[in-house]
């Protein structure tokens, strides 16, 4: 796999520190998880990562947030129906890409606004320890017709919970953004970058969609497939990794995603992992695959072929210093929609 950019998602940079930190305890305060993001940050734009080993499936909910990576849906047991053929979800993604095709869009015009909402719940680990908690959050992001205007992100943090049977003593942090819920930037350059970090007018990649990344996508599926694994790297887990975080960015036209769909219809590995997989009152269909300890899942809709958003559940029983968590749960889940609104800060 080749050397990650700088325009890599924000979710590498924070694996890169995290890996560095897998054998020091971690606790979050504001102050202290700004001060570690930007470090982790700087730290990335001076030295290049390579990920030549499993990432450690570690999140704080501050590293869910700076990535957009916001998800909803309830956390608990889950029985994977990974008996399916790789054919039943090659058909379930044709389906949805035929659906997803004959959707008419309304462009973001002059002015406007693309306006994404995502909604997470997910359990965060303590390094090297079975200390667990839940949090849950919603963001809300408006993206300028002209990139180079001014965006904000908005912010709502939920409870912090500790998960049962996996108690720490006193109350879980829900997280640095509890307190400082909105930012704004030209090109999405928000506060919490460090700087020199690129801005996302200046770079693109599947989960920073430009509009001209989006026009140069081949629309041959055997050649997107080609692109998602030489942005995400070989394995058809990584393919997927990249088509779930494109998804999960709400800023592709229907087409494309129609495209997306058709080219992960090529993945062997692919399984029907839950017909009636519920996210945020929505049920849909869950597709995914074995990416290092869980299923990593994306859900459609199969009755108009919308992405409706991503799980991740465990595969097998983890040990205790890695959380300890039972096969079947549901680490995170992720909810997202998107819309067009005419100002900053308006809402459909």
């Amino acid at each position: 796999m080749s050397e990650p950019t700088k325009s890599e998602s924000l979710d590498r940079v924070l694996d890169a520190a995290l890996a560095r930190a897998a054998d020091e305890p971690v606790r979050f305060d504001v102050a202290a998880g700004r001060n570690a993001l930007a470090a982790a940050l700087k730290a990335r734009a001076e030295e290049p990562v390579v990920e030549h080993h499993p990432r450690r499936r570690v999140r704080w909910l501050a590293a869910a947030a700076a990535v957009g990576v916001l998800t909803a849906g309830g956390l608990g047991a889950l029985t994977i129906d990974n008996g399916g053929s790789s054919a039943t979800a090659a058909e379930e993604l044709i389906r949805a890409a035929d659906l997803a095709a004959r959707v008419v869009e309304r462009p973001v015009g002059p002015g406007q606004y693309r306006y994404v909402r995502a909604r997470y719940e997910g359990i965060t680990v303590e390094l090297g320890s079975i200390k667990a908690y839940t949090t849950d959050m919603a963001n809300e992001e408006w993206i300028p017709a002209d990139r180079r205007d001014e965006w904000m992100l908005k912010f709502d943090v939920g409870s912090a919970k500790w998960l049962p049977g996996h108690e720490g003593e006193g109350e879980p942090d829900a997280g640095p953004f509890k307190n400082d819920p909105e930012f704004r930037g030209k090109c999405g350059k928000y506060s919490y970058y460090a700087e020199g970090q690129p801005d996302r007018c200046t770079t693109a990649s599947f989960s920073n969609p430009t509009p001209e990344f989006i026009a140069s996508l081949p629309k041959d599926p055997k050649e997107l497939l080609a692109k998602l694994k030489e942005n995400g790297g070989p394995s058809d887990a990584e393919a997927l990794q990249q088509a779930r975080e494109a998804l999960q960015s709400g800023q592709y036209p229907a087409e494309v995603r129609a495209n997306i769909f058709r080219a992960l219809a090529l993945l062997p590995g692919l399984v029907v992992t839950d017909k009636r997989a519920n996210l945020d009152g929505k049920e849909g269909v869950a597709l995914g695959m074995k990416h290092y300890d869980d299923f990593m899942e994306i859900i459609i809709d199969p009755d108009n072929g919308d992405f409706i958003g991503g799980r991740s559940v465990v595969a097998e029983d983890l040990g205790e210093e890695d959380g300890g968590l039972k096969k079947g749960t549901v680490r995170d889940s992720y909810a997202v929609t998107s819309a067009v609104v005419n100002s900053l800060g308006a809402r459909p």
